[in-house]
């Protein structure tokens, strides 16, 4: 009925009406859950929730970029002199040089770690260091010229011809050619009166240096054995003498204006090759002696030279001789020049001692750059243009592959300081570097100076009675260039040193230099003909030596440190 439907309809509707009133009790209990904070439901869920959101941290972290720490280092460098310095450029001044080079790598690592992470980062820095090097005074870091301003210059080289104004100087009593110091010499004899005049020449209130090898034999005469001499009187100013002049029984150098004059101090050896420098100075008024590039003398003069134009002689002053009797000189006389000006003491000091230099550089590869221009030849050998210096000489190690140089008169000189400085970059560590011998085919007196050892150590030597040596470091076989310097002195022995550092020494037994009293032969990566002859001292073998050479120079002198650090730098 229609009762009995409305009933039952009211009652379905009640029926709804609980069921959602439950779902809407449900909804409000799960979000009672997370707002209230009293209940053991909400501490459940927070708890629950925190978890959740740790996790999904971790698991977004490992996807994402890893971040990187950047830790630089910077390294300050100082000059060591007030002229600012970059790393390979070098500043000289008057009385050191100073140039930076690279010379140590600092690899730095660094760990970086995050904590409440897995995650570690590492930085490794590599830094350079730079080091400045102070050479003390050197001359070898000033630069010559020794043609500037020349005058006249005779090099006996088998002729009498002077060479600047190409005419032929008149000889008295005919001198005759023999072995000089540089190729041949005129021997001058007091008996027959030898000696050279050379026409018209004027010194007169002019700086002016004259130079000249020689060698005395004798000294017959009471007083004088004249060299060089401008004398058209025997009045003060007006007549230049240069000899060696008698004192107390000794000998000595003497540079006279007539009665104004400069006597060195040194005693002069017979039977002795020596460079004598006489050397005026017009704005100072200063006379100067050198013998051997050292200053004998030193004074200021009463004025300048005022003797009219007139003769040069060469061995003999006739005016002396008539005044006071005879005054030839006695012995061997090489390679004089006359400059119209005051050479330093450093331009001095390196034509007396710097015997020969090949630098190896392209169009004058066999020329030899040093004062004495030494013939040189080579065989089997070839130029590459990696060099220490733009190029260099390369050997292949056969036993046709050397450098020759001929007439080296200064490793002849018995007790002669000298010093052998080169560069070298092996392709193996055996075998002779430098050889001297009195023959061309490496025999007769004969003596490898530089060598390896068999562990492939640097070995310098030298002769007294037997071979001396001292033993260095072995060096690397790369593309690194190598210097190396031997010199011996009667003070000082033998000595080694390797890129700039006395590597190796020795005094014992090695004070004393006995040389072949010839024109020595110095050959480079070969010991010739002398190979398992010649003393090999502590040489593993006399074999030829494979690589390349640049830079060589020989000197008759010991170079001091200052010396070594400067060619080193250069």
């Amino acid at each position: 009925t229609l009762n009995e439907y409305s009933a039952r309809k009211k009652s379905l509707g009640e029926y709804h009406e609980i069921v959602e009133d439950r779902k809407k009790r449900k909804k409000r209990k799960y979000f009672y859950c997370f707002s209230c904070p009293c209940g053991v439901w909400c501490l459940l869920c927070l708890l629950i929730g925190l978890l959740f959101g740790i996790l999904l941290a971790v698991l977004l972290l490992q996807f994402l970029p890893k971040s990187q720490t950047t830790i630089t280092t910077t390294i300050g460098i100082s000059t060591l002199l007030t002229n600012s310095s970059t790393t390979g450029s070098s500043t000289t001044t008057s009385s050191v040089t100073t140039t930076s080079f690279t010379t140590t790598q600092t690899t730095t690592t660094v760990t970086t770690t995050v904590t409440s992470t897995t995650e570690t980062t590492t930085t490794t820095t590599t830094t350079t260091t730079t080091t400045n090097y102070v050479c003390g005074f050197s001359c070898l870091n000033q630069s010559w010229i020794s043609s500037t301003n020349l005058l006249a210059e005779w090099k006996f080289d088998n002729t009498l011809i002077e060479d600047v104004s190409n005419t032929i100087t008149s000889p008295a009593q005919s001198p005759t050619f023999v072995t000089g110091y540089v190729n041949e010499a005129l021997l001058f004899n007091t008996t027959p009166s030898q000696s050279l005049r050379d026409p018209s020449m004027s010194l007169t209130s002019m700086s002016f240096t004259i130079d000249a090898w020689i060698y005395p034999t004798s000294f017959p005469n009471s007083k004088d054995h004249s060299i060089i001499g401008l004398c058209t009187k025997p009045s003060v100013g007006e007549c230049l003498y240069l000899s060696i002049h008698e004192d107390g029984g000794n000998f000595y150098l003497y540079f006279g204006f007539f009665d104004d004059d400069c006597q060195g101090n040194t005693f002069v050896p017979l039977n002795e090759w020596m460079h004598v420098a006489f050397v005026y100075e017009l704005s100072s008024s200063s006379q100067s002696i050198y013998m051997n590039g050292k200053l004998d003398c030193s004074r200021v003069s009463g004025g300048s030279l005022q003797v009219a134009p007139g003769v040069i002689t060469i061995g003999s002053i006739p005016v002396l001789d008539t005044t006071y009797g005879p005054d030839y000189f006695q012995g061997i006389i090489d390679q004089v020049a006359i400059a119209e000006r005051a050479k330093s003491s450093c331009e001095i000091l390196e034509e007396a001692t710097l015997s020969t230099y090949f630098t190896f550089n392209s169009g004058v590869s066999f020329n030899d750059s040093g004062p004495n221009s030494l013939s040189a030849i080579g065989s089997s050998v070839s130029f590459v243009s990696t060099g220490h210096s733009l190029e260099a000489i390369s050997f292949s190690g056969s036993t046709s592959s050397y450098f020759q140089i001929s007439g080296v008169t200064s490793l002849g000189i018995t007790n002669r300081p000298f010093s052998i400085s080169l560069w070298i970059r092996p392709r193996s560590l055996s075998g002779t570097i430098v050889h001297v011998s009195a023959n061309s085919s490496g025999l007769g007196w004969c003596y490898p100076f530089l060598g390896f050892a068999t562990n492939g150590s640097i070995v310098a030597q030298m002769y007294n009675s037997n071979v001396k040596s001292v033993i260095g470091p072995s060096v690397s076989v790369t593309s690194d260039w190598t210097h190396i310097v031997e010199t011996w002195s009667s003070t000082n022995g033998l000595r080694l040193y390797v890129n700039n550092i006395l590597v190796a020494s020795t005094t014992a037994m090695a004070t004393s230099y006995i040389a072949s009293s010839v024109q020595n032969y110095v050959t480079l990566a070969n010991s010739l003909s002398g190979t398992g002859i010649c003393g090999a001292g502590l040489l593993g073998s006399m074999s030829p030596y494979n690589g390349d050479i640049d830079e060589f120079r020989i000197y008759s002198r010991e170079l001091t440190a200052a010396d070594v650090c400067t060619l080193y730098i250069s």
